[in-house]
């Protein structure tokens, strides 16, 4: 009498069978067959990259983020002149072949302005992403995961943060310390620190609500509850076994943060409580173009561009990051 087949261990392919028991999520294994057929065991991180790729519009928006900022960490290599060098022959010049974007009221080459207010400006944005990100992640993960009186204390001071008029502590907080830069016994904080720490402390509380959300949601699962029993600390489990689950909607609000810090930072420096001159920073250089009027043109239409373009990218690969780490979504052959 001959033995029942097992129908979990093995997969016919045309002549060859193998075994096929079951993978890890983690891993990435070919299997090959006799007949040429191979099998791909891919991980969600896998699948994640695929539908990425498969966002045209992220991935054109990657490339332009990714050149935008070669540029502002190298402006010496792209910009013509130094910001502040000055052509006294050609002052408020229109665009011409020997300044592409024209020189300022003071005769300044314009390109070079713009560029290195785009390093100053994405400096700003990106210091602000990382440490609301770092802030909100730790105060979330703490909120969800203890729960209890520390959720309540983190949660109240969070909703306190949030209730505050945006707007309102910006203008008072750049008219008070971001007009000069501050210094704290022997440390000196530079201008574009400030407003960065500014913004940064409110910008991290959307982040905070939704990881502790998610650890809400995780932390009596029976992996966590397995986590325990073996002996693992607190931050072991947080870092190792929950944190990982948090991935996407964090990569996604960070780059939802960069956005609007972009935008933040250009309002308050154009509005004259951000970045001053003579460091250039988007924002200023069009609130200095705006002086000049309708007659000057290049001195507001180009770092506006700059601005929209920015903002429009880092949105777009938001918007594929989302997309690609929705389990929901399917991936094709």
């Amino acid at each position: 009498m001959t033995d029942q087949p097992r129908r979990d261990s093995t997969v016919l392919a045309g002549a060859g069978a193998v075994s096929a028991d079951p993978v890890g999520v983690g891993t990435d294994l070919n299997l090959t067959y006799e007949s040429g057929l191979e099998l791909k065991a891919r991980s969600q991180w896998s699948y994640a990259r695929i539908r990425f790729f498969r966002h045209r519009l992220a991935l054109v928006s990657l490339a332009i983020l990714f050149l935008t900022a070669i540029v502002a960490l190298r402006p010496g290599w792209f910009a013509p002149e130094g910001p502040n060098d000055q052509d006294l022959l050609n002052i408020a010049a229109g665009p011409s072949m020997d300044h592409l974007m024209g020189t300022d009221l003071l005769g300044r080459d314009y390109l070079s302005r713009v560029i290195f207010g785009l390093q100053t400006s994405l400096w700003v944005a990106f210091f602000v992403a990382i440490l609301s990100t770092i802030v909100g992640t730790a105060i979330g993960a703490m909120a969800g995961y203890y729960g209890g009186i520390v959720d309540n204390l983190l949660m109240r001071f969070t909703d306190l943060i949030l209730t505050l008029p945006t707007l309102a502590v910006l203008l008072a907080a750049g008219a008070f310390l971001g007009q000069q830069g501050q210094s704290l016994g022997p440390i000196s904080i530079s201008q574009p620190m400030v407003i960065a720490l500014i913004l940064a402390f409110l910008f991290w509380t959307q982040l905070a609500r939704i990881v502790r959300g998610v650890f809400l949601s995780l932390r009596e699962k029976e992996f966590v509850e397995a986590a325990k029993a073996s002996g693992g600390s607190d931050s072991r489990i947080i870092i190792r076994h929950i944190l990982p689950n948090c991935v996407g909607p964090i990569v996604v609000t960070t780059t939802l943060v960069i956005a609007a810090a972009i935008l933040t930072e250009a309002a308050l420096s154009f509005l004259g409580f951000g970045i001053q001159p003579p460091e250039p920073a988007l924002g200023n250089l069009i609130a200095e173009g705006n002086v000049g009027g309708l007659g000057y043109w290049w001195l507001v239409t180009f770092p506006g561009i700059v601005i929209v373009i920015i903002a429009l990218a880092v949105n777009f690969i938001g918007d594929g990051m989302r997309d690609a780490l929705d389990p929901t979504q399917r991936v094709r052959a």
